[in-house]
């Protein structure tokens, strides 16, 4: 969220978007429009109520496809801010300040926030933000001989709250795979130190990698090289200096807290891992990539990489024991994608017999059918694995002007079918293979080949639902609402959707495809270690151009 968050900043900082209207030749517009609204504020620090001047507080427009509609405001010496002329929408609200953690409207400690929803004319005034300062880490990184080291990534990493695991939860067990979260990276200086800032109160894990440095872009080339040529690396540490991720020790940070935090790296020796790829003919395959990651990494920043050569021969130096996953991948002319991988252990002798071999894949032909308009533009369609360690994916195209697509080189396997860049209000109406529901049963791939052409049918002829949450017969502003599909499989996970209430507890769903849903709301609690709120779930049974009203009541945990 954070990085949302800085993101949609430089937006707003570059430019305040606004409406357009049709305009007659006299300059005026041919549209009557509502009349705008204003919203005035403070942004104070939450530990002494004093006011933050300078503040950045802004408006982003919700359920926009693209070119959401930004306001944005600076707080004044009082920490005071007005936002005029503001459109009617739905917004994300929100402030910012240097050396604080940002803050969304309503937010439930550092959980979460509240959509803000603006009806013509609306004056909010009063809103309010008290915005926490950011915690710390400093230190100083050594080698053996406590020699300072320069140019080595260092990052905070933290585990998933229970409000975010419950949220990756609902989108599968894909997004479950990652519990730990990267909140924060830096380099250290010619004098080995390192400071990371912004970081919210918890508990953190301090990872310092010397190739980290590389991927930073603070690394030149010729560095690299020298380093994985030695025979020898500094092995990835986890504060206070071990490399097992289960003998790191947390190191707590109260809000504003700065905590030291050193430690030194030591070198391991590393071995040569080497090998061939061959095409799907048999000869060998030049120019591919091999990666070699680090197989159930704490994240996956850390692998190394080669190129084969003319015979199809790589070799990948300065490797340290463990377990890998070895991978090569090719594009060819047409934008057929190769693709292999095998997992692999290493030990302290070199390898030099890893044999990878290409298939050709399957093609997989298909065309966009739009109900009731034109087919939208550049539709990117995307087969993804329904198995958590496939690496390989199914490819991905983007749609041509006449609907048709072509995806190469999809390796055996079992796929879910996706499909991005949709404008606002359309949706995937069916998904046919020949015969069988891609929607339903997914694509399978065998032996290289898939018969048929996949029609994938778009409708803007969508339902729309909507509703209340309540908590304690009160509005629960800032709870998460889930439409998930019913029954929910592996295939039909395009259709789960999310939505945010606003200030008064209201939740709209714009466009759902027809069909069952079973609907529950969840309220993040202040503590980020305790579970949500939620309500018993719903389900309803949606056709086109329904229009249905759902009411949500937020139940108090069993533990109370």
């Amino acid at each position: 969220m954070r990085g949302f968050l800085l993101a949609i900043v430089g937006l707003v900082l570059a430019s305040a978007s606004t409406a357009q209207v049709p305009v007659s030749r006299s300059g005026k517009s041919n549209e009557k429009q509502p009349a705008t609204c204003s919203v005035t504020g403070q942004v104070v620090t939450a530990a002494e109520g004093a006011p933050l001047k300078s503040s950045r507080v802004a408006l982003i427009q919700q359920d926009a496809s693209s070119h959401p509609r930004a306001f944005s405001a600076t707080t004044d010496s009082d920490g005071r801010f007005e936002i005029k002329k503001v459109t009617p929408e739905r917004y994300s609200f929100f402030a910012t300040h240097a050396g604080y953690i940002s803050q969304q409207y309503q937010s439930r400690g550092m959980n979460g926030g509240t959509a803000l929803t603006l009806v013509p004319g609306q004056e909010v005034d009063g809103a309010l933000f008290r915005l926490v300062r950011g915690a710390v880490i400093i230190g100083r990184i050594v080698d053996e001989s406590g020699e300072p080291m320069a140019k080595i990534g260092v990052t905070a990493l933290r585990k998933a709250s229970a409000a975010e695991m419950a949220e990756m939860a609902e989108w599968g067990p894909r997004a479950r795979k990652e519990q730990l979260m990267n909140t924060a990276t830096a380099l250290t200086d010619d004098r080995g130190e390192y400071r990371l800032f912004d970081l919210k109160p918890g508990e953190y894990y301090v990872k310092a990698s010397e190739s980290e440095a590389f991927a930073l872009g603070a690394e030149d080339g010729l560095s690299w090289i020298t380093r994985n040529n030695l025979g020898t690396q500094y092995a990835p540490v986890f504060y206070p200096g071990v490399i097992q991720f289960d003998q790191a020790q947390p190191v707590p940070l109260a809000a504003g807290e700065e905590v030291r935090a050193e430690f030194s790296m030591r070198q391991v020796k590393t071995v040569e891992v080497a090998g061939r790829v061959l095409a799907a003919d048999g000869r060998a395959a030049s120019g591919a990539m091999v990666l070699l990651y680090i197989s159930d990494a704490v994240n996956w920043s850390d692998h190394l990489d080669a190129n084969t050569n003319s015979r199809g021969e790589f070799m990948i130096k300065g490797v340290p024991p463990g377990s890998y996953i070895v991978s090569a991948q090719q594009l060819e002319e047409g934008g057929r994608r190769l693709f292999a991988q095998k997992k692999l252990e290493v030990g302290n002798e070199n390898i030099d017999s890893v044999l990878l071999a290409f298939s050709q894949g399957a093609t997989v032909r298909g065309r966009i059918v739009a109900v009731g308009a034109s087919i939208p533009e550049r539709v990117q369609i995307t087969f993804e694995s329904s198995q958590e360690s496939d690496m390989a994916g199914g490819g991905s195209a983007l749609s041509k002007p006449d609907g048709s697509f072509q995806i190469n080189g999809v390796a055996d396997g079992d796929y879910a079918l996706l499909v991005y860049d949709l404008e606002q209000g359309w949706y995937v109406r069916s998904a046919r293979l020949g015969e069988e529901d891609v929607l339903e049963k997914g694509l399978q791939v065998e032996k290289g080949s898939v018969s048929g052409t996949l029609e994938i049918v778009l409708s803007s002829v969508g339902a729309q639902l909507e509703g209340a949450v309540t908590d304690h017969d009160q509005p629960a502003g800032g709870a998460q609402v889930w439409a998930k599909p019913e029954p929910e499989t592996t295939y039909n996970r395009m259709r789960l959707k999310s939505a945010t209430t606003d200030q008064n507890g209201h939740f709209t769903f714009r466009t759902l495809p027809p069909g069952k849903y079973r609907v529950t709301a969840k309220l993040a609690s202040a503590s980020p270690d305790t579970p949500a709120t939620a309500s018993e779930p719903k389900v309803v049974t949606l056709g086109e151009r329904d229009h249905q009203t759902l009411q949500l009541t937020l139940a108090t945990p069993q533990s109370e």
